[in-house]
């Protein structure tokens, strides 16, 4: 794997947990973690007041986040079209050529005689036709 793919993942793990950490810190009228407290769905989502600056920071972190997991499934992507070949697989692929070296051609006097013309089996006959009415007996 390349370097810029190792650099994405430890990226990514810290954007994974600077997210959490953002998200549960964040202070929604009766306090964090707004969805435990037995808040109405209301209350939990509301759209009250500026946007702090921990929400602002949020957005940007999640968005850096998406946009990090894009860049690492196309690299991934692309490594996965271009794997290069092992050592094992290249050393298959070397014997195998060897041992397909042509064989040496036979003298002329070794080699099976060709059966004549006469001799080969014609092809299957054609039936006999069909008699017709047979003459009726007076």
């Amino acid at each position: 794997m390349t370097t810029l793919f190792w650099i994405g993942i430890v990226l990514h793990v810290f954007l994974c947990l600077f997210l959490m950490l953002l998200v549960l810190v964040q202070n929604d009228k009766m306090g964090g973690l707004a969805g435990l407290g037995g808040m109405t769905s209301q209350s939990a989502f509301s759209t009250a007041g500026a946007a702090t600056f921990i929400q602002k920071l949020t957005r940007v972190v999640a968005v850096i986040f998406f946009i990090v997991v894009f860049l690492l499934g196309l690299i991934t992507a692309k490594q996965d079209q271009t794997v290069e070949e092992s050592a094992m697989q290249k050393a298959t692929r070397e014997n195998a050529a060897q041992q397909q070296a042509p064989a040496p051609a036979l003298p002329g006097d070794f080699a099976a005689p060709a059966a004549p013309a006469a001799e080969v089996a014609p092809a299957a006959e054609a039936p006999a036709a069909p008699a017709t009415e047979a003459p009726a007996a007076q």
